[in-house]
């Protein structure tokens, strides 16, 4: 029984899966109310499937980007589910899980989530190329070789020189700017269901199956970009407090359960 999370972004989803059977999904517009809602989404997803923790087998989490709160309340939370339950996590980049609700593409994939300051997180994927696990593919092509980059609607337009698909979350005027910039090159994903949990699931049993699993001690966000605030008061007044401050976020969640 595997438990996915995902509060990326202002919206967020949670699913339980059995095997390759998905048993529930719940997405919704969480805001900036990652902490306070998620806990109490998850309890409810688990009663109305009649669901224990001690029924859990694995647990998977979008470790980022996006919002440096979601990620960092996920993050932790899985963590701690992971380290107290002693079952496998597995950690998959917010990007990949966008990527994938359209690898049936032809095309080149772009998945993309709004960074602020006139930026976007973007990947590149190749749904046509075999690859064991689902990853970004960077292509020299199109000037990029990191799997995963900051960069602004204008330069990634410019990168782009064949058909491709676009697909994640953004502002309306990044998604005009590459509109106009790109023109029939670019096709555009609905806007609505962009992320589910569902394809978080899917990723995290394609990686058991490759016995590519992450640890709680060596999982980290996917941050891209250095928060603004780097250091909290608690993780300023003694050595460690910062990893014990993250870890409580979490460790609600084993009791509350």
């Amino acid at each position: 029984m595997l438990l996915a999370i995902d509060t990326s972004t202002h919206y967020a989803s949670l699913a339980l899966a059995d095997g390759d059977a998905l048993l529930a999904e719940l997405n919704w517009r969480v805001g900036q109310r990652h902490g306070s809602e998620l806990l109490e989404r998850v309890r409810w997803l688990m009663r109305e499937q009649g669901v224990a923790m001690s029924d859990l087998t694995g647990i998977a989490v979008a470790q980022g980007p996006g919002s440096f709160n979601g990620v960092r309340v996920a993050v932790a939370t899985a963590k701690t589910l992971a380290f107290a339950l002693g079952i496998p996590l597995y950690g998959v980049p917010t990007l990949d899980v966008i990527a994938w609700g359209a690898q049936v593409a032809m095309q080149p994939i772009w998945a993309l989530l709004d960074a602020g300051r006139g930026e976007v997180y973007a990947a590149r994927y190749d749904a046509a190329s075999a690859q064991p696990i689902w990853s970004p593919q960077p292509s020299n092509d199109d000037g990029i070789a990191e799997p995963y980059v900051i960069t602004t609607p204008q330069a990634l337009a410019a990168r782009i020189h064949t058909p491709v698909v676009i697909t994640g979350e953004w502002r309306e005027a990044t998604g005009d700017a590459l509109a106009s910039a790109l023109g029939e090159q670019a096709r555009f994903t609905s806007p609505v269901g962009v992320r589910r949990g569902a394809w978080l699931a899917e990723l995290a049993i394609q990686r058991a199956r490759h016995g590519s699993a992450d640890t709680p001690q060596s999982l980290e966000p996917l941050y891209l970009r250095r928060p603004n605030i780097t250091k909290s008061a608690r993780s300023q007044a003694a050595p460690g407090a910062a990893s014990i401050a993250d870890r409580a976020d979490g460790e609600e969640a084993t009791h509350a359960l």
